[in-house]
């Protein structure tokens, strides 16, 4: 079955295990210019709204070394997508390659990039998520 934002709001979803799991990839920027990474933490949840209209979230994190960070703060869409566990060796590959150091990496894997709007996911994944969200608030430590 296609997911769409109805059924994906009444399926059955372990949100504690997902990224732990199944990892993800994190994908920001629009086709013209892209990163992906792997990620294996993050949190998807509901936050604001009267009873049953809250708005679906995900929360991912990603050092400021990263280039998805780089590309996520000139850019406004990002993806997070999860595989079936064939991709799993796709999944170690983009994260033991940085785009900073290796700009193309995904020609590395199996995987097939696919345009979502204006951002960019993937055709292998069976769940796909296209989020737009604003940082209110940062943390941790600055270097000089």
């Amino acid at each position: 079955m296609n997911i769409t934002m109805e059924n994906f709001k009444t399926a059955k979803y372990d949100v504690f295990s997902i990224f732990d799991d199944r990892w993800g990839l994190c994908t920001a920027g629009t086709p013209r210019e892209y990163n992906t990474m792997t990620i294996g933490w993050g949190t998807m949840g509901t936050i604001w709204g009267p009873p049953k209209k809250g708005k679906q979230i995900i929360t991912v994190f990603i050092r400021e070394s990263r280039r998805t960070h780089q590309i996520l703060q000139k850019e406004d869409e990002f993806t997070v997508c999860f595989f079936p566990e064939k991709y799993r060796k796709d999944l170690g590959i983009l994260g033991s390659k940085s785009g900073n150091d290796v700009p193309d990496k995904i020609s590395l894997t199996s995987l097939t990039p696919k345009m979502l709007g204006n951002a960019v996911g993937f055709e292998d994944g069976d769940l796909h998520y296209l989020y737009m969200g604003e940082i209110e608030d940062v943390f941790g430590m600055i270097e000089e």
